[in-house]
């Protein structure tokens, strides 16, 4: 069982219709410069809605409930295991059905694994691993938020947020309601939007025993296949796009990764037993390759749908194909050295190539370290018994990911067809898109890390606490062309950041008694500074900004309260937020002006994340409740878009409860800005920090309770038989305010409407026979 947790509230009816006419009522004394906006009397204002009208309008429609539901999940599996000396087999399949929290949103997923190992001889094992998985995705959230649309391309979900309560699903004649040029919300559920996603990973390889116990080696084969078709149909009595008309495409897609390696393994004890060397040298080429195309077309009937696309208008019919190709080649080794059980020396380097790089850029070489030294076992620690472990160890290591970069130049199709001979002769022009970058290469990133494990009073107290410094150099990106260059960006290899930090992990077994109670714990500490050392050559550094923040900086002028009726404007206080109900900015420094000097930093990244989970056993009982959270970090709340009186009245939006907070010369003590203060216009260097929010949480993220049988009828049938329930998301504590930190979306047009978290109850039983 699936249910949504807090989420947005939109106003009801009645509540719609009184703010709209508060706010409109502020909106013409601004426009007219009427009192106390103005020098001009208040006079003249017409109302949209009566008093009555309020009173009778009631709760109206609640358009999330149209479209949110209560979901469910089904999950199935069976596994079965076994084998000889010769053939060991392990089979299994699982079923799993999730209705969504969306209305028309689902998922169904069959999925099977088989492994199987045979030994036909001594010297060589054969084995052969394949894992298939049939997903079919149904759909509900489908928008265009491109190409300039808006809310015209909202989804069902954020429809539902945009449509007033006091507009009914239908109309008198029965057909589906229109809100400005946003569809209807149920309406955007008849869209047929269904992908079906195949997939199928196999492996085969063949280990020798080339010198028992010593040298082995091993080569296999893995080919990793991925096939979707997604179909996509709005129907004609759905408003999309500020169009009704009937719409669909039909899209095909595959990709294919295939490894091939091969590898020689030596483990041996020399010196006396002393010294014991395990070393493995090998090669690996990865292809990777994918390829579809899209077919789309307008104006099919609506029983037909995408069935029959050739039955599209011929104005309307459009197909578009793509194919990507790029292969790596690795040669590698590594290996291990440990000396009298105390010290470990652990070497290994890659040389790898990449076929999207140019022949002299196409290798890079990533070599590593790593020394351990087990404390524990020396003298003059190993008859502590309050020490079971004590090992410090240190590596540094470099290493390097392409990211799909292309440093070869490409030409591309235009999108406009130029004709000759009076349309008789048609030709596609291309242009070149991007330029050949024959320095381009591989990014490099050196990782440094000191730690130590340990294991005190009986393992009782166990963990590891570490330090880490990642430097970051030869960054892989696209940045901005050089002035007039009729290419706007390209890849480069450039800029350096750091992050730095350190992790604690901590393992207690707090109780143990002979009644058979227990308890345990987990803790979980990091902190991260991510921050830039060099920035990339064309990057526009503001004159607010260090060139050393870090990556993830907001900049934004400070806020101190609403400016009030008769309250006089600061010097600084920009012309275009000198009316009541304007954010009242701060200068920071107190030189009576406004400038780079005044804008605040905020870290997008939190100070301390945390993890905090507990188990406990009594006999066949066993309860666990893992808590995770984090504090110290802000970020941007899009979803207050939804309390914004400006987009409120401009009728985009309903508006959410929220608003109720915004500034009206009836509600003086709103806390959030009126309708006459438009942030944009302000002219500032930067925004201003009324929608950052502090995204501390702490959020419990699973709780489980479940009871072991074991008792002499049951045992006789089944070698183990659990029931369990299981709490998943139970709750949240937090200061932020609508939704919660973990529910968010960019800066959506229009406002966004991110999945809203969900909390599931189940219930289970596991059973091996």
């Amino acid at each position: 069982f699936v249910k949504n947790m807090k989420y947005l509230e939109t106003l009801n009816a009645s509540d719609y219709e009184a703010y709209f006419n508060r706010l409109t009522l502020d909106k013409y004394l601004i426009d007219n410069k009427m009192a106390p906006f103005g020098p001009n009397a208040a006079t003249g204002f017409t109302p949209k809605y009566s008093t009555s009208d309020i009173q009778n309008a009631g709760q109206g429609t609640n358009w999330l409930n149209q479209v949110l539901r209560d979901g469910s999940i089904d999950n199935h599996s069976v596994t079965v295991n076994g084998g000889s000396d010769k053939v060991i087999y392990y089979f299994s399949g699982n079923y799993f059905n999730q209705v969504g929290t969306i209305k028309s949103s689902g998922l169904t997923k069959y999925s099977g694994k088989m492994n199987i190992s045979v030994t036909p001889a001594k010297f060589v094992t054969i084995n052969t691993s394949l894992t298939a998985s049939k997903n079919n995705f149904t759909n509900s959230t489908a928008g265009w938020q491109n190409g300039g649309s808006g809310n015209q391309g909202f989804g069902a979900l954020q429809a539902a947020l945009a449509y007033p309560a006091t507009v009914p699903v239908r109309d008198s004649a029965g057909k589906y309601s229109l809100f400005s040029v946003t569809g209807n919300p149920v309406s955007l559920l008849d869209i047929a939007d269904k992908t079906n996603y195949n997939s199928l990973f196999a492996t085969v390889s063949a280990d020798f025993n080339i010198v028992p116990h010593i040298l082995t080696g091993r080569i296999l084969y893995g080919n990793n296949t991925e096939n979707a078709t997604r179909s996509f149909f709005v129907p004609s009595t759905t408003y999309y796009f500020q169009l009704y008309r009937s719409r669909g495409s039909w899209t095909e897609s595959q990709r294919q990764n295939q490894t091939m390696e091969a590898t020689l393994s030596f483990k041996k004890k020399v010196w006396k037993d002393n010294l014991s060397i395990d070393a493995v040298a090998g090669t690996g080429q990865y292809i990777y390759d994918d390829y579809g195309f899209t077919a789309q077309g307008a104006d099919m009937k609506d029983a037909i749908g995408i069935t029959a696309l050739q039955t599209a208008t011929a104005s309307s019919f459009g197909i578009s194909s793509y194919k990507n190709y790029n292969k790596t080649r690795s040669y590698f080794a590594r290996s291990s050295f440990d000396f009298f059980d105390k010290y470990v020396l652990a070497l290994t380097y890659r040389y790898d190539g990449f076929s999207n790089f140019f022949p002299q850029s196409k290798y890079a070489g990533f070599p590593s370290a790593s020394f351990a030294w087990k404390l524990s076992n020396e003298s003059f620690l190993k008859n502590v018994k309050a020490i079971n472990l004590l090992k410090l160890r240190a590596s540094i290591g470099v290493t390097g990911l392409t990211n799909g970069a292309v440093a070869y130049g490409a030409f591309s199709p235009d999108a406009s067809i130029i004709t000759f001979n009076d349309g008789s002769a048609q030709h596609t022009a291309f242009y070149l898109s991007s330029l050949d970058e024959q320095n381009l290469t591989w990014p490099k990133t050196v990782n440094k890390n000191l730690g130590l494990d340990f294991s005190l009073f009986k393992d009782r107290v166990s963990g590891s606490f570490d330090l880490f410094y990642d430097d970051f150099t030869r960054i892989l990106t696209t940045d901005n062309t050089d002035p007039l260059s009729f290419i706007a960006t390209h890849y480069i290899n450039a800029g350096e950041q750091i992050r730095k930090g350190y992790e604690v992990n901590l393992n207690t077994s707090n109780v143990r008694t002979n009644t058979g109670f227990s308890w345990n714990s987990l803790i979980n500490i990091s902190h991260v500074n991510y921050y830039w050392k060099t920035r990339f050559p064309n990057a526009d550094v503001p004159s607010y900004a260090k060139v050393n923040d870090p990556v993830n900086s907001i900049y934004a002028f400070k806020t101190s309260g609403i400016l009030q009726v008769g309250q006089t404007p600061s010097a600084w206080q920009p012309a275009n937020a000198q009316l009541p109900g304007s954010p009242i900015l701060v200068d920071i420094n107190g030189d009576k002006k406004l400038d780079s000097a005044d804008v605040a930093r905020y870290n997008y990244d939190p100070k301390i994340s945390i993890g905090f989970g507990n188990t406990f056993s009594y006999k066949n009982f066993d309860l666990s409740i893992f808590f995770y959270g984090q504090f110290g970090g802000y970020n941007y709340n899009y979803l207050t878009l939804w309390s914004d009186p400006a987009g409120f009245i401009s009728g985009n939006q309903s508006g959410i409860q929220q608003l109720k907070n915004a500034w009206t010369t009836t509600n003086p003590n709103g806390t959030l800005p009126g309708v006459g203060y438009n942030e944009s216009a302000l002219g500032l260097l930067t925004g201003v920090n009324t929608r950052i929010e502090s995204t501390s949480f702490l959020r419990c993220r699973n709780i489980s309770l479940g009871y072991t049988f074991n008792v002499p009828a049951v045992n006789k049938i089944f070698k183990t038989l659990r029931i369990y329930g299981d709490v998943q998301n139970a709750f949240i504590i937090t200061n932020y305010k609508i939704a919660d930190p973990e529910v968010q979306a960019a800066g959506v047009k229009g406002g966004p409407a991110p999945y809203p978290m969900a909390a599931t109850y189940s219930f289970g039983i596991k059973a091996n026979l």
